[in-house]
């Protein structure tokens, strides 16, 4: 059965609207209230099969709603804009939901939703991206509650940076920034070819077209989407593409040293993209601008790299640069961890000051945590889940406690997608 629940007009001039589908049953209420709605109904032992969402924004301003779901044993259904059903099949239950807002004034709202699945109580509420729900657990979800919050102190930024985490629970790389004045988007890595449809549509969600697109280096967990997308483009426009000279023959000969080296996906970039004006390899030392910011490279594949002994080529050659606006600066790591980015950090410096940091190799970067202290970061962004992020048996742990002990805001894919402001 479908059902449309009332408009619910909120104090800051938006409004939401909402419809489901539910399996079975003859549910027929809903409700709504100042700055909340509600889908489904909790212990009506009916769970939810599809729904959508619609957001109106306050008179002037640029806010548009997102939000996406896995269903039960059929995958992600990816992120869909305003107005879009989520749906698979009868009998195939939501479990999971995620909600973000979007656009040159997002940042203005916070969105929060919590849910109920079939048997349990109402679960904690989360906010702006986070996961509500654990895919593929068989515990449909009987009723969604969502709410807004206006911030009453906001400014429109100049960009928005926002991380994305990955849709099989793996480590992995990738970024927007998006220029909220034109509409440039910057794209950084993508991650596995498992998370293509995520990049396809948060790509296509920003307006299609991806200005810039920077790849840190050729793991199968940073490039292999990108890879995907570049044979495939569908309707998404690729503009200028940046990367480190990887030198193909020697990354060859060191790979079969190592499992976690894929030369195939290096491979397939070299040949999907031979002869494409577009690619720019990088070189440490190079600077250049975009739209107004400043792009620092600090590591490419060089002598320096191989100077330093590993023949972890892949990782020790990522690109590694720092983008600067007039108030603002975000470090891109890729995977330099180890001595090399001890080297790098006895090298540069203050240089490597910025206000948002990556941490390379996703925050498991094997050395002493305080050697991050050069950045002076306000904000550290860890690339992977929870298995990763908290657990003793990666290092990236004791870099988030350390963090925290210095004020470091810290975020990682619990939370994703991370939206920040950027001027």
């Amino acid at each position: 059965m479908f059902f449309t629940i009332a408009s619910c007009a909120l104090s800051s001039g938006a409004s939401f609207t909402g419809s489901y589908r539910l399996s079975g049953g003859e549910l027929e209420q809903s409700s709504s209230s100042e700055e909340f709605i509600s889908l489904g109904q909790k212990d009506s032992g009916s769970y939810i099969e599809s729904y959508t969402l619609e957001f109106t924004a306050p008179s002037g301003k640029d806010i548009h709603i997102a939000y996406r779901s896995h269903i039960q044993d059929a995958g992600w259904y990816q992120w869909s804009p305003s107005g879009q059903e989520i749906t698979y099949q009868q009998f195939y239950g939501i479990d999971t939901i995620q909600v973000f807002l979007y656009g040159k004034d997002a940042l203005m709202y916070d969105v929060s939703y919590r849910i109920a699945v079939a048997g349990e109580d109402w679960q904690e509420w989360v906010d702006n991206g986070a996961m509500a729900g654990v895919p593929d657990q068989h515990r449909p979800i009987e009723a969604i509650e969502i709410r807004l919050k206006l911030h009453e102190e906001y400014e429109t930024p100049s960009w928005t940076i926002t991380q994305f985490g990955d849709d099989d629970g793996r480590q992995s790389e990738f970024y927007t920034m998006r220029n909220n004045d034109n509409g440039t988007l910057i794209v950084i890595d993508g991650g596995w070819e498992a998370n293509t449809a995520q990049v396809r549509s948060v790509i296509e969600l920003l307006g299609g077209h991806a200005d810039h697109w920077f790849l840190t280096h050729y793991d199968e967990d940073h490039a292999s989407a990108f890879n995907a997308i570049y044979a495939d483009p569908g309707d998404i426009q690729i503009g200028e593409v940046y990367c480190t000279p990887l030198d193909y023959d020697y990354y060859l000969e060191c790979a079969s040293e190592r499992y976690w080296d894929v030369p195939w996906v290096y491979e397939t970039f070299l040949e999907q993209t031979e002869g494409d004006e577009r690619i720019h390899r990088l070189e440490r030392g190079d600077v250049f601008t975009i739209d107004g910011l400043n792009i620092e490279v600090f590591n490419s594949y060089d002598q320096l790299v191989l100077d330093t002994g590993s023949r972890d080529v892949a990782n020790f050659g990522s690109l590694m640069f720092k983008i600067t606006g007039t108030e603002d600066s975000f470090l891109v790591c890729g995977d330099v961890y180890g001595s090399l980015w001890l080297e790098l950090a006895e090298l540069y410096g203050e240089r490597l000051q910025a206000t948002y940091v990556q941490p390379g190799h996703h925050g498991n970067n094997h050395v002493a945590p305080e050697s991050w202290g050069v950045t002076e970061a306000e904000v550290m962004l860890f690339d992977g889940p929870a298995w990763l992020t908290e657990s003793d048996d990666y290092s990236a742990r004791a870099l988030i406690e350390w963090c925290r002990g210095q004020g470091i805001l810290t975020y990682e894919y619990r939370t994703a997608p991370n939206s920040f402001p950027f001027n």
